[in-house]
């Protein structure tokens, strides 16, 4: 592109993404963005909650200000962002079978529940 203006477009997505999940204490976090509609309609069904590299997966939705649990194996965490990164709303442990939304939305951020009961490991010194 000439003015590189949807380069700019994406990288200021990812830096509301980046504010967004440091301000919910999503990270660190295998981040995904859902941008296609194949991959927008599955979301996070049949995907495993933490990724091979070990770390937990987050999906996020851009444009997106409504989504469902539907079909979901597990309960999850959603929270509803601005194009700057701010937190409207946060939803934990949303079971199957539920919506959610948030008029203002511009974006929505999910992570599996059950990434929030397991213990934190830390590597000892030897």
């Amino acid at each position: 592109m000439a003015s590189g203006g949807g380069y700019v477009t994406a990288v200021s997505s990812y830096i509301a993404y980046a504010r967004a999940l440091n301000r919910l204490g999503w990270t660190p976090a295998e981040f995904a963005v859902a941008e296609s509609f194949v991959v927008r309609l599955l979301g996070m069904l049949g995907r495993r909650p933490v990724a091979a590299n070990g770390l937990p997966l987050v999906m996020a939705f851009p444009h997106c200000s409504s989504v469902h649990t539907c079909f979901m194996a597990y309960p999850i965490d959603i929270a509803f962002i601005d194009r700057n990164g701010n937190i409207l709303a946060r939803y934990e442990n949303v079971r199957p079978w539920r919506m959610c939304s948030h008029p203002c939305a511009w974006a929505v951020l999910e992570r599996p529940s059950i990434l929030a009961s397991l213990p934190v490991l830390q590597q000892v010194p030897a």
